[in-house]
């Protein structure tokens, strides 16, 4: 919990666990790009078949080892594989096995001897011209560069990956770069490209029928969408990723879509200010987390129950199921003394310690407490030393040993603030230093003072008179600086006057534009529409009776006239739909997209939830009038293959997403022409009362986000 007793959740890409009792930690599970056990095109090899099956044993054997989280044994047998294929054998075994040894290294939290490894892979895919060796390479170095904070060369690296795989044709390793790339995007906080990646990686694993990878592709999904406040959008996602899991017998993958859905119920807890219905998702929580651990116990995942229990005792605590809080603690601890984690040890005994202290029993949580200190000391953690610190002093304080409970206390804040605090400190005497100097100095002035003393009574008149001075001179500035002021406002008042005007102005123009084309439309269809149909009855009449030759004329005439009539009813729906006059704009979207989408150009992705109720007629008339230019743009200009639309009522607002893959441009280069269809778009947005958002580049496609209130604010 965190200084208003309100309990803190921590998002982390790692299984690191610390988790103090004043800020109880809840952790995702690692999302690690990995790999089948020796890709098949390993197998292509021309080594001689019993040394290559040998070297193959030896892999596959460490490759288990590796899957089981046992990463010494993993090391030695990639050393076997790689001492049986001998210094001359360059092979694209050998340089799996680098690669590997130095992702074990990595795992190891080895980062130096990793980069050693994974660079010999690298060099020795090189010379074979093993483009998906390499990028497999390219990816492992992208994941230590991540880990050591070099964010750009590690961006570099996945790019390189993909460009790699693409370069191979390699659509399997295409989607894992994506996969990667989500992740790293997510990390660096691009959410829009973690999207998309995300989406690309879905794409290519669904049309290729492979389970696993398609389920991380979900599971990343639901972060980016969970990052994007889809929530409804992650939580599917999720929930797709967790029945593919069950589905296809990938327990771990199920794990991870659980402990997903189990994170986004706990925050949504978090945030409800209603306390029965923030108990309500934390219960969910809490059984989405128990389902996650029966999971991993049917697998004997231990590295994953550490983390579980640890987490799921954070919901028994908040819930006050304090016997299951203690249960659970206990298990988090003597699992992960099991696998001597000793990060995920701290962390569970500092709940632990909180457990027994909310049971009354402070010896056992002074134990705990003490234990968890010990080791945070020892492995040099000083912000969970500080914390363990004050748990100590605060168990210390209950048990009514203040000698104790004063010692943790002065502990816990001189390890947050020993560094600050020694340039604090020593500010401070550089300033007392420098008060004893000017204090002297002002004693030895009070003494030049008293000799000069009348000689300053004859200069009193002197300084009055130039007083006297500055402050007229002060009064003439300020004066004079706040008729400036006034002037500035009242021009500024002015010019907002006269840009309203020009708003009234141009939102009276679209009103009548659209006034205009109503009339026009209703008279093209009502009155010259119906003459031209008239005609063609009575020439259908005529024909009949006339001679051959005639007859012939008149069809010829009869057709133009049907023509006429079709070309008439065309204009007349272009400039008003039918369609939205009568069923409204959801219906009038929907058979405007549809046309597109028949057309079989251009593919369109439409999401629209605004409802049954209509929109006011005005409104419904420019909402379409907007995303008809839009459409337009890109069905003229754009060159796309896809577009993505949405529509949405939420909140008394309306929200508006539009997005192509086209071409792209640069807003300030475009023509006067093709700029007045953005400004079009812009003013009837801004007669709405709404906003306009618009991004785009030379072969970057383009994205329109607009927001539009259901009832226009007042300024």
């Amino acid at each position: 919990m965190d200084q208003n007793g309100n309990w803190v959740f921590i998002d982390n890409e790692s299984l690191n666990t610390s988790d103090i009792e004043e800020q109880a930690v809840m952790l995702k599970p690692a999302k690690i790009v990995s790999y089948a056990i020796l890709p098949l095109f390993l197998f292509s090899e021309t080594l001689f078949g019993q040394e290559k099956g040998k070297i193959t044993a030896f892999l596959e054997k460490a490759d288990f080892f590796r899957s089981q989280f046992k990463y010494d044994s993993a090391i030695m047998f990639y050393d076997s594989a790689i001492l049986l294929s001998g210094e001359d054998q360059k092979t694209a075994l050998t340089a799996y096995a680098y690669c590997m040894k130095g992702r074990s290294y990595r795992y190891s939290h080895k980062n130096d001897s990793a980069r050693v490894y994974i660079d010999r892979s690298i060099q020795l895919a090189g010379l074979l011209d093993n483009d998906t060796m390499l990028a497999i390479a390219y990816i492992n170095l992208a994941n230590i560069l991540k880990s050591s904070g070099q964010t750009d060369s590690a961006g570099k690296c996945y790019k390189e990956s993909l460009r790699l795989f693409e370069q191979a044709g390699d659509s399997t390793g295409i989607g894992k770069s994506y996969n990667a790339l989500a992740i790293f995007y997510k990390n660096t906080g691009d959410f829009d490209k973690e999207l998309k990646s995300a989406l690309k990686a879905n794409y290519i694993f669904k049309k290729l029928n492979k389970p696993a990878p398609y389920i991380r592709s979900l599971i990343n999904l639901g972060n980016a969408y969970e990052k994007l406040k889809e929530i409804d959008t992650a939580l599917s996602c999720y929930e797709d990723a967790y029945k593919m899991s069950t589905e296809n017998n990938k327990p771990k993958m199920a794990v991870s879509a659980l402990i997903n859905r189990g994170v986004i119920y706990y925050r949504l807890g978090k945030k409800e200010k209603d306390k029965q219905k923030a108990r309500q998702w934390v219960e969910k929580a809490k059984n989405e987390f128990q389902r996650a651990i029966d999971f991993s116990e049917r697998i004997d995942d231990k590295r994953s129950l550490a983390m579980l229990y640890s987490n799921i005792s954070i919901l028994y605590g908040y819930l006050g199921q304090e016997k299951e809080f203690l249960r659970s603690a206990e298990k988090a601890v003597a699992i992960s003394r099991e696998l001597n984690d000793l990060t995920n040890l701290i962390g569970a005994l500092n709940n632990l310690g909180l457990a027994y202290k909310k049971t009354g029993d402070y010896r056992k949580a002074e134990s705990c407490y003490l234990e968890s200190f010990q080791i945070a000391k020892r492995t040099n953690q000083k912000e969970t030393v500080k914390k363990t610190s004050d748990n100590l002093s605060s168990v210390y304080e209950l048990e009514g040993n203040y000698k104790n409970a004063l010692k943790y206390s002065r502990l816990a804040a001189a390890y947050q603030d020993s560094l600050f605090n020694e340039k604090k400190q020593k500010l401070i005497e550089e300033h007392k230093t420098h008060y004893e100097i000017l204090r002297l100095k002002d004693l030895n002035r009070i003494k030049e003072l008293d000799k000069k003393r009348i000689r300053a009574e004859r200069n009193v008149t002197l300084w009055v008179s130039v007083f006297m001075v500055v402050i007229l001179l002060g009064l003439l500035i300020f004066f004079r600086m706040r008729a400036r002021k006034n002037r500035i406002i009242a021009e500024q008042k002015i010019r907002k006057l006269e840009d309203e005007k020009k708003l009234m102005a141009a939102q009276a123009v679209l009103v009548g534009q659209e006034k205009e084309r109503e009339r026009i439309a209703r008279e093209l269809h009502d009155g010259i529409g119906i003459l031209l149909s008239t005609a063609s009855i009575h020439f259908s009449s005529v024909e009949s009776k006339a001679d051959k030759e005639t007859s012939e004329m008149l069809k010829k005439a009869n057709k133009l006239l049907k023509e006429a009539s079709k070309e008439v009813r065309q204009i007349s729906h272009n400039m008003m739909p039918g369609v939205l006059s009568k069923f409204g704009l959801m219906e009038a979207l929907e058979d405007m997209f549809e046309k597109v989408q028949d057309a079989g150009e251009v593919q369109v992705d439409l999401r629209l939830e605004i409802g049954e109720e209509r929109l006011p007629e005005n409104m419904e008339i420019m909402l379409y009038r907007v995303i008809q230019e839009m459409l337009n743009n890109t069905l003229k200009h754009a060159k796309a293959s896809k577009i993505r639309f949405s529509l949405i009522k939420e909140n008394d607002e309306i929200r508006m997403e539009y997005a192509d893959d086209g071409v792209g441009f640069d807003e300030a280069e475009l023509p006067h022409d093709k700029n007045l269809g953005l400004a079009g778009i812009r003013s009837r947005v801004e007669y709405l009362g709404g906003a306009v958002e618009l991004r785009s580049g030379k072969g970057k496609g383009i994205m329109y986000f607009i927001t539009i209130p259901l009832y226009k604010r007042n300024a």
